[in-house]
């Protein structure tokens, strides 16, 4: 009898412990299922709103400029997740499409052909991303305030390789890039796709994928349980510089030139997409399907406002409304309100 009661007692213990385990998971994923909903309605509203406003908005080539506007930032809001679920940041990225797209223009006027172009920036994108991942990863210092200086670096850097001036691309096979169609479907958006499918199969699919998220959700119980966790940060921000250089590619093939001043925005659009697909700003939590969906519904915010004639000024405005309340949700949902201080 007192080992039946002994065998019983560690029964209930384990279920005790084991119960509280299923309700966190389970709450974790209606959480995220929550977040995923309220973006899909957000962006189904959207859509039904500027339908009813403009004439010009439901159309498939409207939609392909939707796209087409989405996929340059989206492409490297892939990789902005991952950095954000791993519990860093990076907000140098405008600067970093811009080194590139300046690194483009260079080497495309030397006469190299848009193979050796597109070497060359990626080379570039991975080498910021380098800059980035080690004073964060190797000298430990703070990711914001690593990033910032970078952002400044970057920029000056890009307006120093041509003295402030826009570089013109003339290469048309390079600029087919950015401007060309493959079956009626703009190429960067093709490029886009594909972007989101493999960052979705890297994140959900393999071990370097579960360790983000472990990172993320506790660097410290990682790290004690065998996870190199500077060096996974390290290979983020590698990542981050690669997707930096594909976006930068894109964006100089697009506009035609390497522009200084390119992709100034694109530090708070991508960040934007990514806390509006759900991330937590703390690290551990976030999908790259969210991320899209924060993609879709800023693209057809700022296309919708454009088609309605809405000022540069009061765009910037809204957007950074939208920023402030997803940032809100996500410190209410992580339970601020309920702090003392």
């Amino acid at each position: 009898m007192q080992l039946g009661d002994r065998t019983m007692q560690k029964a209930n213990h384990t279920n005790k412990s084991a119960g509280p385990n299923i309700l966190d998971r389970a709450r974790y994923i209606l959480g995220d299922v929550s977040s995923l909903l309220t973006v899909i309605i957000a962006l189904i509203v959207l859509i039904l709103f500027f339908t009813l406003a403009s004439p010009y908005f439901l159309s498939v080539k409207n939609f392909l400029n939707i796209g087409l506007y989405a996929a340059i930032v989206s492409c490297v809001a892939c990789s902005i997740t991952l950095i954000n679920i791993s519990g860093m940041i990076d907000i140098s990225i405008g600067s970093q499409i811009a080194v590139v797209g300046m690194v483009a223009a260079v080497v495309s006027r030397t006469g190299a052909n848009w193979v050796m172009v597109c070497a060359a920036s990626l080379v570039t994108g991975i080498l910021c991303g380098t800059i980035n991942g080690f004073f964060i990863t190797k000298l430990k210092l703070n990711a914001f305030i690593t990033t910032i200086a970078t952002m400044q670096a970057l920029r000056g850097f890009a307006f120093l390789i041509s003295d402030g001036q826009s570089l013109p691309i003339s290469d048309p096979r390079f600029v087919f890039l950015g401007r060309g169609y493959v079956f009626g479907i703009p190429l960067p958006l093709i490029i886009m796709i594909a972007t989101y499918l493999i960052f979705h199969f890297l994140s959900k699919y393999t071990v370097f994928g579960r360790n983000v998220y472990l990172v993320g959700g506790n660097a410290q119980a990682s790290f004690l349980a065998g996870i190199k966790v500077n060096s996974l940060r390290f290979k983020l921000y590698l990542l981050n510089g690669l997707m930096a250089g594909v976006s930068g590619i894109l964006l100089s093939a697009q506009t035609g030139s390497g522009m200084p001043n390119a992709a100034l925005t694109y530090n708070m659009t991508a960040l934007s997409a990514v806390i509006l697909g759900g991330a937590a700003l703390t690290g551990g939590k976030g999908t790259i399907f969210g991320t899209f969906l924060g993609s879709m519904v800023l693209a057809v915010l700022q296309n919708g406002m454009s088609l309605l004639s809405v000022g540069s000024y009061w765009q910037d405005i809204i957007i950074g409304l939208v920023l402030v309340i997803s940032v809100s949700l996500d410190a209410i949902k992580g339970g601020s309100l309920k702090r003392k201080i």
